[in-house]
């Protein structure tokens, strides 16, 4: 049987298009994560994992100074924190807050801002939890 020379210009060209598609589904992201360029980060959804709505895709640190003060708050009801500790807590906060505020005074937060940023909230997270948990009471409430 013979074919012409339409007939396999048709077979290849179906045959390119069909690889064509199957190689361009096979790139599509899974999930929002999987986009580099539309990475998600702790900032979403206004913390972690919580719905606050607002700030998707922005660098948002206010949101987590504002958690990070509900957890010193608690702290200070359940009696988990002392005045020396909160003080600590609280003078760590401000250092941040004069960061946020120095980094956003020219309309503009680059990278290495928002990376030393997060570092200190980072570092204000892991005393929270520490001060938190380390039972230094000495016998005083609030």
């Amino acid at each position: 049987m013979k074919t012409s020379f339409v007939q396999k210009s048709l077979f290849f060209s179906l045959l390119l298009l069909v690889t064509a598609s199957a190689c361009t589904r096979a790139q599509q992201p899974y999930g929002r994560y999987d986009d580099r360029y539309g990475q998600s980060d702790r900032y979403d959804r206004g913390g972690y994992g919580g719905g606050y709505g607002g700030g998707y895709g922005r660098f948002n640190p206010e949101m987590r100074q504002r958690e990070q003060n509900m957890r010193i708050e608690q702290g200070i009801r359940s009696g988990l924190l002392t005045r020396r500790e909160v003080r600590h807590l609280r003078s760590l906060q401000a250092d941040t807050d004069r960061a946020i505020y120095a980094a956003r005074a020219n309309g503009y937060t680059s990278p290495r801002e928002r990376a030393i940023i997060s570092d200190l909230q980072d570092r204000i997270d892991r005393a929270i939890t520490w001060e938190k948990r380390d039972y230094d009471r000495n016998g005083r409430r609030w």
